[in-house]
């Protein structure tokens, strides 16, 4: 687009001190001017889409890295879990089901959180009902 000279009526001290700080300050007003008038130019409207991009991209690496540290924490938890479910299942083999009370009771021995047993164990498919005791 062609460029147009105008007279712009300004402060002599303020239009020295301009050209001090701001460098060019006829590009400095247009891009003044394109702001209030909110007119973008092309090198501006590229850079908005960039930045939408790599916000994008930010939430997207931010779901993955909950995602990566939700299964980290499964795989600890499950690691947790493996000397109690040796007896677990061993009881759950011989008598076809586990009692929540035997879970807790397994738990507390092993020092597990009982409840996150208990749903890992439902989750395994274990046959569980609330109450179970031991064949003597």
């Amino acid at each position: 687009m062609p460029k147009k000279t105008v007279n712009i009526t300004i402060d002599e001290h303020i239009w020295d001190l301009a050209r001090d700080i701001l460098g060019n300050r006829s590009a400095w007003i247009e891009k003044q001017l394109r702001i209030a008038l909110n007119e973008e130019d092309d090198e501006t409207k590229i850079m908005k889409k960039i930045q939408k991009k790599e916000n994008e991209i930010n939430v997207l690496k931010d779901k993955l890295c909950k995602l990566r540290e939700r299964k980290a924490n499964q795989l600890k938890v499950v690691g947790l879990f493996d000397k109690s479910m040796i007896s677990i299942n061993r009881m759950h083999s011989k008598l076809g089901a586990i009692g929540k009370n035997q879970i807790r009771r397994i738990a507390k021995v092993n020092d597990v959180p009982s409840v996150e047993l208990i749903n890992y164990c439902e989750e395994k498919g274990l046959n569980i009902v609330e109450y179970l005791e031991v064949p003597k």
